[in-house]
């Protein structure tokens, strides 16, 4: 079989566009919009660049998570990096926006229920490249992917979803950290590594954070962040958010709206100028 970018990205909106393969579960509503798909080589020289970057002795490039899974060398040259962004829908979207202090269930379900059938796609086309004769290694449904604790960052994963959507030219990195990708901020992020060449998506930026218009004073996303976890001079305090999503978001949640299943915050990627769009770049 012949695999194409045209193919891969294809094959990922159809997967999507099948209701059942994207639900909210709980609610009658898809979880997101149609995604977008971008494209990088294991040889880009990004991929070691972030491994240095975030922790050399516990990130791993692509082609280690293929040999790790595959018991074989392979040749960066060959592997490539399939990315996708998978925006939040609109109404989803409004709710949250226009939230204060906790967003909707419905956010919540997104991030819960859609974050599984966003690893659902990954361990679908995973399966669809090894059956047909391809190497391929989904890292966000990998055993051992995994968390650790980072002097440096206070929380860190063996793969970034977020890094890789960079280095596959699918957006940068704004002040609270989420990746204002083309279709916005809100959003969710997966890929597959694969033993097959395809053609890396341009980069129109060079900077992590082109996208970002903190450089020229917008402050929305430090306005939206109830937690007071995000400043222009010290960008996201991790420990800050994280304490006010288990503290409070879950205390609301259930209070306001007697849920339980699950507490996010993520207010900080709506009701801003990057919420849907780039900034300056709008369709």
């Amino acid at each position: 079989m012949n695999f194409t970018n045209e193919f891969v990205e294809k094959w990922i909106r159809d997967y999507m566009a099948v209701p059942e393969h994207n639900t909210m579960v709980r609610l009658p509503l898809p979880a997101f919009d149609t995604p977008i798909v971008g494209f990088s080589s294991a040889a880009d020289a990004l991929y070691p660049f972030y491994k240095e970057h975030i922790d050399p002795n516990f990130y791993r490039l692509p082609t280690e998570w293929l040999e790790k899974r595959f018991g074989h060398p392979f040749d960066p040259e060959n592997v490539s990096v399939i990315s996708w962004v998978q925006p939040q829908t609109e109404d989803t979207r409004k709710k949250a926006a226009a939230c204060t202090d906790c967003p909707t269930p419905e956010w919540n379900h997104v991030r819960l229920h859609g974050e599984a059938c966003n690893r659902a796609l990954a361990k679908a086309l995973e399966d669809f490249f090894n059956e047909n004769g391809v190497e391929a290694i989904a890292p966000m449904c990998a055993e051992d992917f995994s968390w650790g604790d980072s002097d440096k960052y206070y929380l860190i994963s063996n793969w970034s979803e977020r890094h890789t959507a960079l280095i596959s030219g699918l957006g940068t990195f704004g002040l609270c950290d989420g990746l204002i990708s083309k279709v916005g901020k809100a959003v969710r992020y997966g890929s597959v590594i694969v033993n097959c060449k395809l053609t890396p998506t341009p980069r129109d930026y060079t900077e992590y954070n082109e996208y970002c218009q903190a450089k020229n004073g917008c402050t929305a996303c430090i306005k939206r962040c109830p937690a007071g976890a995000i400043s222009l001079e010290g960008g996201h305090d991790k420990k800050k958010c994280q304490a006010y999503q288990k503290e409070v978001i879950k205390r609301i949640l259930k209070e306001r709206y007697d849920y339980d299943e699950f507490s996010v915050c993520g207010l900080c990627q709506t009701g801003v100028p990057c919420e849907h769009c780039v900034p300056g770049k709008e369709k």
